[in-house]
């Protein structure tokens, strides 16, 4: 699963991460699916390699209630597939 840095989308098949970056403000588009994957389609912002980064270093902060709420909405999206 690649990003194609041209088509302005940023994707990834990691909930968690996907649920931070919704926490993040950074705009959600939809899903698709690959394979048995359900795949988040994000739009790229400035800034998402800093967000990427702040995330994997453990080093991002966002309101831990607002983060466990979107696990649970993504949760969701996914099992009405």
């Amino acid at each position: 699963m690649g990003n194609t840095p041209n088509d302005g989308k940023f994707r990834t098949s990691d909930l968690y991460f996907a649920a931070y970056l919704k926490v993040a403000d950074v705009p959600f588009e939809t899903t698709e699916m690959d394979g048995d994957r359900t795949v988040f389609i994000f739009s790229r912002v400035e800034g998402m390699r800093d967000l990427r980064d702040q995330y994997y270093r453990r080093t991002s902060q966002v309101p831990a209630l607002s983060y466990a709420d979107e696990i649970q909405a993504l949760k969701a999206l996914v099992h009405m597939r």
